[in-house]
């Protein structure tokens, strides 16, 4: 019969520890972007709401892209391994700014922020 209280205490204990264990935290910042990504932020420094594309968006203030996007970009993570290109005009038209690759998480510069309305992988 001691057997058994020692085995219940034990299970019981072990189901405490596991429930005590902290939650496993949520990617923030830049580190929300997937890989092979192009991933745009309305916030400087990867913060806000995010968007990320393989092959881009002509028009971001449409209803067929994301949501909240269009001018109102205010920084960048390229992780596909292309050039992207971003526009001020929709169609891919307007002033273009280039995005390399791999360069980490960037604020754009001020001359596009809050301006893009095109993107595209080149």
């Amino acid at each position: 019969m001691r057997i058994k209280s020692l085995l219940a205490c034990a299970s019981i204990t072990a189901a405490m520890v596991v429930a005590a264990a902290p939650p496993a935290s949520a990617a923030t910042g830049y580190n929300r972007c997937p890989d092979f990504k192009m991933c745009v932020f309305t916030g400087p420094n990867g913060s806000g709401t995010i968007a990320w594309f393989s092959t881009g968006d002509g028009n971001l203030g449409d209803s067929s892209g994301p949501v909240g996007m269009n001018n109102n970009i205010e920084s960048i993570w390229n992780r596909s391994g292309h050039t992207w290109e971003l526009f001020d005009g929709a169609g891919y038209s307007g002033t273009m700014w280039t995005s390399r690759p791999y360069v980490g998480g960037n604020n754009v510069i001020a001359a596009a922020a809050n301006r893009v309305s095109s993107l595209r992988d080149t």
